[in-house]
């Protein structure tokens, strides 16, 4: 039986899992996924929209898996999968994590969730299985490298980047649109508001700061930080024609960095041309991500008096290309008709001369 999270199950959570899978996103490397508590919270809140647990129970055997909402966007990112107890004559633990997973797609998809995100580590080839099945699909993969090592550069040289403000938020969104595939853009969905740091950063847990180098709409460079009590998180955005300034601008982050807890940055595929600059200052790889995504359906709802009350509309014909035979014969049909009215405009130009 599969049902979201009880008083009952939570604890359940406390105990140590048979096996488990944790789907690290940015925000899970600076602040640790509890799930015991995060059961709780969704418990308490009763809504799928903003955080998820959904327990599956037969016998000794138990499984959850949850997921996070993104704040202020209608998405959410699977965090956990885990199965405690069970043993010979029960089902594995992909077939109950995909049974898990397809009722949790169904409910968060029905409370206007548009997007589901999954992190998966490379090494889980029969999980990648599982998500395809799903309707995942994956649309890039990610390196996490931590910095384990000093400034092996040895330079000295900080980016002059100031505070992000609010009044760069489109600059960024367009240096993201020049250094991001298409394909990526489509599967994300972000808009300029999404760039906006939250006013309560201070007080969140992880909070988040990012700086900015250039003006105006000539954004050159763009670093966000996450922090949280566990960890700093970096993201990089920068210009392909300003790479050679990766080392300042990473150097300016760490700059800004006044504990000892480890230090992350997060690197697309299609940003391996910053591996080698990142490895100058200690950044080493410690685990490879494939990023998936699945779009839900959400109900729109209608009036059954809106036929009656609305006005019928008229929609222009929709533009399509013709082929080559189609063109040939609206060719010929055009042709045929002005010849027809050449030949009528002459007899009627005769019949007026003979009538002078």
């Amino acid at each position: 039986m599969i049902r979201p999270v009880t008083l009952s199950d939570i604890w359940t959570l406390r105990r140590k899992p048979r096996s488990q899978v944790t789907l690290f996103n940015e925000a899970m490397l600076a602040l640790p996924h509890r799930p015991f508590w995060f059961a709780l919270r969704c418990w308490l809140e009763g809504s799928v929209q903003d955080c998820a647990t959904f327990v599956y129970r037969e016998g000794a055997l138990s499984a959850v898996v949850q997921s996070i909402g993104r704040r202020g966007r209608p998405e959410h990112d699977v965090a956990l999968m885990a199965a405690y107890g069970g043993g010979n004559g029960h089902p594995t633990d992909p077939d109950v994590w995909f049974r898990l997973l397809e009722s949790l797609c169904a409910e968060v998809g029905a409370a206007r969730v548009q997007r589901i995100y999954a992190a998966l580590p490379q090494r889980h080839d029969e999980l990648r299985e599982v998500f395809r099945q799903l309707g995942f699909a994956s649309y890039t993969q990610q390196m996490v490298l931590r910095l384990d090592g000093p400034d092996w550069d040895q330079g000295t040289t900080l980016a002059p980047m100031r505070p992000q403000s609010n009044h760069d938020v489109w600059a960024i969104h367009k240096l993201y649109g020049a250094v991001t595939p298409r394909q990526v853009q489509l599967f994300e969905a972000r808009d300029a508001r999404s760039w906006m740091l939250p006013l309560d950063r201070a007080w969140r847990r992880p909070y988040r700061n990012a700086w900015v180098l250039g003006a105006g709409d000539h954004m050159i460079a763009h670093l966000q930080r996450t922090t949280g009590p566990v960890g700093h998180v970096f993201s990089l955005l920068i210009r392909p024609d300003a790479r050679e300034q990766t080392t300042d601008v990473l150097r300016f982050g760490l700059a800004q960095i006044h504990d000892a807890l480890p230090v992350y940055l997060m690197l697309r595929d299609y940003q391996q041309d910053l591996f080698l600059p990142a490895g100058d200052l200690g950044f080493h790889p410690v685990a490879e991500q494939m990023l998936l995504c699945k779009q839900t359906t959400v109900a729109a709802r209608r009036s059954i008096l809106s036929p009656v009350l609305e006005s019928p509309e008229t929609h222009p014909p929709i533009p399509t290309i013709s082929s080559r035979c189609e063109d040939g014969r609206l060719y010929g049909n055009t042709t045929g008709y002005y010849q027809q009215y050449r030949i009528a405009s002459r007899d009627a130009s005769a019949v007026y001369s003979s009538g002078d």
